[in-house]
């Protein structure tokens, strides 16, 4: 592969955007020839940059992996929502450890409550039902307590279990939010299922996202 080939399909590697655009046929080559000789200062004409751009569409098939993944996402078996969550953020330290072992002995978890753990390099998050902050926060410290995050809510998708070998579900999920303008303050999996926390006031918007996501029929 030429150095003008490398540098244009790096470029195309690191934009998601132009990648699906290119494979879905929305995106001139030419256009796109002249934004990247101009924006990477290029010495190539633009018959050798379409030339790696071409090259780049026939061999990088990006636009599948996306439909595969909305297909294993439309197979969604449920979509629960838990309202009134609160994230503790906890300076990690041995007291810390030590005493995040009380925290089990308070939650019922027949009644559904939760108790969710995120260990980082720096800190410890545990989510909990806001219900139970009064019981659960004088465990701790209070130099302990980094930071509080209020008025959440979980939500819960129950995918199939095709969702652990399917690339790109997570992406496919996180971007929906994203562009109806739908923070994610946390995430995580307990394969089959996936768990965002948006703030209260994004859940209902964020479940009819999703679950509209869940069960649209995907063409053959």
């Amino acid at each position: 592969m030429t150095s003008i080939a490398k540098q244009v399909w790096k470029e195309i590697e690191e934009d998601v955007i132009v990648r699906r655009g290119l494979e879905k046929g929305i995106i001139s080559m030419k256009n796109l020839a002249m934004y990247l000789i101009k924006k990477k200062k290029l010495y190539a004409t633009a018959d050798a940059v379409i030339s790696a751009i071409r090259r780049y569409k026939e061999d990088q098939p990006l636009e599948s992996k996306f439909e595969m993944a909305r297909k294993v996402i439309a197979s969604s078996q449920s979509i629960r929502i838990t309202s009134n969550i609160l994230e503790i953020a906890l300076e990690k330290n041995k007291q810390t450890q030590e005493l995040l072992q009380k925290v089990f002995s308070l939650i019922d978890y027949d009644k559904g409550e939760i108790a969710l753990f995120i260990q980082g390099e720096q800190a410890i998050k545990l989510i909990i039902n806001d219900k139970n902050k009064e019981k659960i926060l004088p465990l701790f410290p209070k130099r302990n307590i980094l930071n509080l995050e209020k008025e959440l809510a979980e939500i819960n998708i129950q995918l199939s279990d095709e969702a652990v070998r399917t690339p790109g579900i997570i992406s496919v999920l996180s971007t929906e939010l994203m562009i109806h303008d739908v923070n994610i303050v946390e995430s995580m999996s307990c394969v089959p299922e996936m768990l965002f926390f948006v703030k209260q006031k994004d859940v209902v918007k964020s479940y009819e996202i999703l679950f509209s996501l869940s069960q649209k029929k995907i063409e053959k």
